[in-house]
């Protein structure tokens, strides 16, 4: 099993990371983040400074980095504007060839015609985004998702607008942003104002399924939980209605979840060094059935800046435990966490990740 050396080396860490980039597809975005034309998303891969862009109805991505002085194309997490560098005005096309500059007789034509930018394969599960950064990896999304491609696929219809998008520093390895997640043994004792106040966390799960290292789990709601009658009128179009709360975990970096399909939670997981994890955070509203009037609509803003609220909690809540968890692990290096029954999904991960290790002699 997993030692708390492995959390905490460097080492181990940088074996990891090929792991990471170059035997997956990542899952970088949603379909409703670029809807319009010259939408963007960015965003920084173990180095690798990536955006995505809608190019007129087109969607490609590129990486973010000027072919000219080599500055930085977008800065933003995400925007509206032309692939456009803002040093010298170098702007790209949905080829990633340059389709305009300044003083452009002043270089060699040719030489600026063959320029691209390196350009990384998309696919796409329903509206979600996937990036291969490795182009010898040869497993095509279906391939990769499995059995979980379906049910993902099924959720990601039913996402609204985004109405969050930040990013949390966490001070903590990436495995323990996995592990925290994967579980809802702790949500009655750490999340007591939000996941057990909704009745989350203290029945088992009936629903969940695996594939390699990919995993889908619906936790059961307590049948004594009275529900708030406004909420549940206002959301009541909404077209995705299940009565639990859906999690994903797609391997490596994503996270996808709704209670009760009232708004979807997007975690991306970034990480940067064994003691460093960024955590990208995105929210999106509910979907409805039909067109909401601006009254309606005023309800459904104040209930989104509610959920975004809560989210924004359980998460430091989250970030918490896990820092301190990573600060007392070099006393106890040699020692191993120790997983039992509710913590299934942890030990589905490690049989994975650890066959992975494996292959790779890592």
């Amino acid at each position: 099993m997993i030692k708390n050396l492995d959390y905490i080396e460097e080492e181990v860490y940088s074996k990891e990371k090929s792991l990471f980039s170059n035997e997956s597809w990542i899952l970088a975005g949603h379909k409703n983040e670029l809807s319009n034309n010259n939408d963007f998303l960015t965003f920084e891969y173990y180095g690798n400074k990536i955006f995505i862009q809608n190019f007129n109805g087109t969607i490609k991505s590129f990486q973010n980095v000027c072919l000219h002085r080599f500055n930085t194309i977008h800065e933003e997490p995400c925007g509206n504007r032309v692939s456009s560098c803002l040093y010298h005005n170098w702007t790209y096309g949905k080829k990633g060839n340059v389709v305009g500059l300044m003083c452009r007789n002043s270089f060699e034509k040719d030489h600026i015609n063959e320029l691209r930018l390196k350009e990384y394969e998309i696919a796409f599960c329903g509206d979600f985004i996937f990036l291969k950064l490795n182009t010898e990896f040869d497993k095509s999304l279906v391939q990769y998702l499995g059995n979980i491609y379906a049910p993902l696929k099924e959720i990601s219809s039913h996402f609204g607008t985004k109405t969050i998008d930040y990013t949390i520093e966490h001070k903590a390895n990436w495995k323990l942003l996995v592990e925290n997640v994967l579980e809802c043994y702790h949500c009655t004792s750490i999340h007591e104002n939000s996941f057990a106040k909704m009745g989350f966390g203290s029945v088992p799960p009936e629903k969940f399924d695996f594939f390699e290292g990919h995993s889908w789990c619906e936790f059961p709601k307590r049948e004594d939980v009275k529900p708030n009658k406004i909420i549940e009128k206002s959301l009541s179009n909404r077209t995705l209605k299940i009565q639990g709360y859906l999690h994903f975990y797609i391997y490596p970096n994503a996270f996808i979840s709704s209670v009760e399909g009232k708004g979807f939670y997007f975690g991306f997981m970034l990480p940067e060094s064994p003691s460093k994890t960024n955590l990208r955070v995105r929210y999106f509203s509910s979907k409805f059935e039909k067109e909401l009037n601006e009254s309606e609509q005023n309800i459904i803003d104040f209930i989104n800046n509610s959920s975004n609220d809560s989210l924004d909690l359980v998460l430091n809540e989250d970030k918490k435990i896990v820092e301190n968890i990573q600060s007392n692990l070099i006393n106890f290096k040699n020692h191993s966490p120790i997983f039992g029954d509710e913590e299934f999904r942890i030990l589905k991960f490690y049989e994975y990740f650890n066959k992975q290790k494996e292959l790779k002699n890592i």
